[in-house]
């Protein structure tokens, strides 16, 4: 073959294959969720020294990230301070089991955030800490969808507190001296 073929039948081939592309390929701003791997599972609690007080459990639990494609779980329990509390030495910590249809919250922890503007700051409560998990207890902690302005967006949490309670533990914490 003459050296003006080869230029020409490499130049086919990377029209062909897309090497010669003049479009950039758009890339989402949001990452793919990862795929599902049980060992990316951990036993959901809300007794982990990461997860607003520093509890003395040792245990630290993995930050929210995306929720992984085929995870398929069976709860959500939520974690959260509560006033009541034995005369001013504890808080209450509160874990609450939610069971049922899961496809609203699956969808609203779903919804990507928005680009953030940092322009602008918003002033709101922390949400509860949420743990989606499986019937052995073992789960992830999902992101929770936020505006420009960082502030969270409720529908997701709200879309957990819609479900029946199956179970409630109040953790006695130790505050104070």
């Amino acid at each position: 073959m003459r050296p003006l073929g080869m230029f020409i039948g490499a130049g086919a081939l990377c029209l062909i294959v897309g090497c010669g592309s003049a479009e950039p390929t758009a890339r989402s701003s949001t990452p793919a969720p990862p795929s599902v791997d049980l060992s990316m599972l951990e036993p959901a609690t809300c007794l982990a020294d990461n997860l607003g007080a520093p509890l003395g459990t040792g245990v630290i639990v993995s930050e929210p990230q995306p929720i992984p494609d085929g995870f398929t779980p069976t709860q959500a329990i939520t974690c959260e301070f509560s006033a009541s509390g034995d005369a001013g030495n504890t808080a209450g910590w509160v874990e609450q089991h939610h069971r049922g249809d899961l496809s609203a919250v699956l969808s609203a922890f779903r919804v990507p955030s928005e680009p953030r503007d940092m322009t602008c700051v918003t002033d709101q409560p922390l949400p509860p800490t949420v743990w989606l998990a499986d019937d052995r207890g073992y789960g992830m902690r999902p992101l929770v969808p936020q505006g420009s302005c960082g502030q969270y967006r409720w529908d997701a949490i709200e879309a957990v507190r819609g479900l029946p309670v199956t179970q409630t533990i109040v953790h006695e914490i130790p505050i104070g001296a």
